[in-house]
């Protein structure tokens, strides 16, 4: 019964809440923009420097998904996304990774994404394969984190 009433009265508070303007998602802060992050992002993908790359990652898992020498998919905390992006950063060199298109987020959203241009260099074979990163970011506690890193050909 006590349950109950407690459920309702957290259902007329979101209600009242959302009728007065509160918003479920976070907000990005005024000038928070997300556009610096991708380039530091950029920069360590193209250096190979996994350390630097995970520390846009926050406190929640993230999604992988590099099947061109990396993980084939899956969540993963920021311990283990560092040992993912070393492995795939010593199985191919990164000649090209470039963002190529950047979306802010817009007035309620709190997720960016990027998309790069990748090009590589797999160490056990010949040949340069091209792809395209996926990565999305979403506000953790005022500052931009990693929440997806996705690979389509």
């Amino acid at each position: 019964m006590i349950a109950g009433r407690v459920a309702v009265a957290a259902m007329i508070a979101t209600a009242t809440a959302l009728a007065l303007g509160a918003r479920a998602e976070p907000v990005p802060p005024a000038g928070a923009a997300a556009t610096p992050v991708f380039a530091t992002i950029a920069e360590a993908w193209t250096r190979g420097n996994a350390r630097a790359l995970v520390q846009h990652f926050g406190t929640r898992k993230v999604t992988i998904s590099l099947p061109e020498g990396g993980a084939a998919g899956g969540q993963f905390s920021r311990e283990q996304s560092y040992f993912i992006l070393e492995d795939l950063f010593a199985a191919a060199s990164t000649e090209e990774f470039t963002f190529v298109a950047i979306r802010e987020p817009r007035e309620q959203l709190a997720t960016a994404f990027g998309v790069a241009r990748r090009a590589c260099r797999p160490r056990d074979r010949g040949g340069v394969v091209h792809d395209r990163v996926f990565v999305s970011l979403v506000l953790e506690d005022d500052r931009w984190v990693v929440s997806e890193i996705k690979s389509v050909r």
